[in-house]
């Protein structure tokens, strides 16, 4: 295997992508540790194991979608040529083979079957969302597919050092369901992009006296009015989720501050662009969610370091991680004029 394939099968893998976990995991485990003693065994095969699934759902993401992403993501390795798509194939059993074994020997150290549960809906929810006979991202469900996608790996990293769901005031749980709600808004989001893809290449019309707002989504089957009500509902609503845990003692002041203050402001930028155009701000609308989303993981993160190292540090420890996020982006994504925000064709 040559260093250009290896180089391709790690693009395959979309590790800016997969980069946007290790916060919400690191906040997770150290706020259910809560003082306490960590046994690193279990933490660091919990954490190679979700890092290992979310690259195998991305993986599998690029494969299945080889022929479509001529149109929606022509950075795909398939696409392009760097990557044969056989090649990609045997890569990809081999990630789940891997990620089997790695399984196995969580359970081994841990014996902790919720945990393990858990790990194995993980999997599930990953491989569901693009791999036939399932593939998820093409129905209705598609948005309770990404609500499960950060859900159940940070609940994950919880339960590998506090075996209680309920501990803390039921935290995980609440903190959970802000991150259900806020990715199903995300998964209504790509969907605008597709569609905005699908419009400029005339794959997708709008009807004859008809509008924009009546074009059903790509792969939702919503129409654009519809998916936008939903859209904001569901990420606005996990917002507003925040003061009332705040005032059920499940937040504290600093979460729930940082949370309103960094993630609540971006995502209300994203809303408010797409009231003012659903589709053509599609692909500026989908960063602006994703910067939320970054945002809500490293307040997670912020927060729960500052209880083992000074406030300064921990924002230190946060730029640091979005100057990784700039490399890894690029290399799915190179900047310039085929930048994220400007349609994504082939030339």
């Amino acid at each position: 295997m040559n260093i250009r394939t290896l180089k391709a099968l790690w693009k395959a893998n979309i590790p800016p992508m997969v980069w946007l976990c290790p916060p919400l995991l690191i906040g997770a485990i150290i706020l259910g540790l809560d003082g306490g003693a960590p046994e690193w065994a279990p933490i660091a095969l919990l954490l190679v194991t979700i890092t290992l699934l979310m690259a195998i759902l991305e993986f599998a993401n690029v494969y299945t979608d080889r022929d479509e992403d001529r149109l929606y993501f022509p950075n795909n390795p398939i696409v392009t040529g760097e990557l044969d798509a056989g090649k990609a194939r045997k890569a990809l059993i081999l990630e789940n083979i891997v990620a089997g074994v790695f399984l196995v020997a969580l359970l081994l150290v841990t014996l902790n079957y919720s945990l393990i549960i858990v790990v194995i809906g993980c999997w599930f929810v990953n491989l569901a969302y693009s791999v036939p006979p399932l593939r998820l991202k093409e129905t209705v469900a598609d948005p309770f597919n990404h609500g499960f996608l950060y859900a159940l790996p940070t609940i994950a990293a919880w339960l590998v050092v506090e075996p209680s769901l309920t501990a803390g005031n039921g935290f995980i749980i609440a903190f959970a369901s802000l991150l259900f709600l806020f990715s199903f808004g995300y998964g209504i989001s790509v969907k605008f992009r597709k569609t905005f893809h699908a419009l400029n290449s005339g794959l997708i019309q709008v009807e004859q006296g008809g509008s924009v707002y009546d074009v059903r989504t790509v792969g939702l089957g919503l129409k654009v009015k519809t998916a936008m009500v939903l859209e904001a509902v569901t990420i606005l609503g996990a917002f507003v989720l925040v003061p009332i845990f705040w005032h059920l003692g499940i937040f504290d002041a600093a979460l729930s501050i940082g949370l309103l203050a960094a993630a609540f402001p971006t995502a209300v930028f994203a809303i408010a662009m797409r009231v003012k155009d659903p589709v053509k701000n599609a692909p500026k609308c989908l960063v602006f969610t994703i910067m939320a989303g970054v945002d809500i993981g490293l307040v997670l993160f912020g927060v729960a370091v500052t209880s083992y190292i000074h406030w300064g540090f921990a924002v230190l420890a946060c730029i640091v991680y979005l100057i990784v996020f700039i490399p890894l982006f690029r290399t799915i994504e190179p900047f310039g004029r085929m930048s994220v925000t400007t349609p994504w064709r082939e030339i």
